[in-house]
């Protein structure tokens, strides 16, 4: 690898950035709700994590929606986003809690 190709690498890791910090928010009101105690907690969390990420996608998508390939390569970015942010906030929320 050349350093052309590391710093395009970093570009596009740096570009994900924006996205990642959309996608903590709901994953943070859900991750605090999930250590709530209870089994209506847990179904809460997972309304807040699906309206929340649900939400975020259909605008992500009809803001991109070109073509088939494109629509695929969001829907995948946007999943290890939300694994990002999920894992950014089960730590925040981890933490806290101590």
């Amino acid at each position: 690898m050349d350093l052309e190709a590391l710093l395009r690498l970093g570009i596009d890791v740096l570009r994900q950035v924006p996205l990642i910090m959309i996608f903590y928010i709901p994953a943070l009101f859900g991750m605090a709700i999930l250590r709530e105690q209870g089994e209506n907690y847990k179904v809460k969390a997972g309304l807040m994590l699906a309206l929340g990420f649900g939400a975020i996608l259909v605008v992500h998508l009809v803001l991109r929606l070109v073509s088939v390939e494109q629509v695929l390569a969001t829907l995948g970015i946007s999943l290890l986003q939300m694994a990002v942010a999920l894992g950014l906030a089960a730590v925040t929320v981890y933490k806290l809690a101590d």
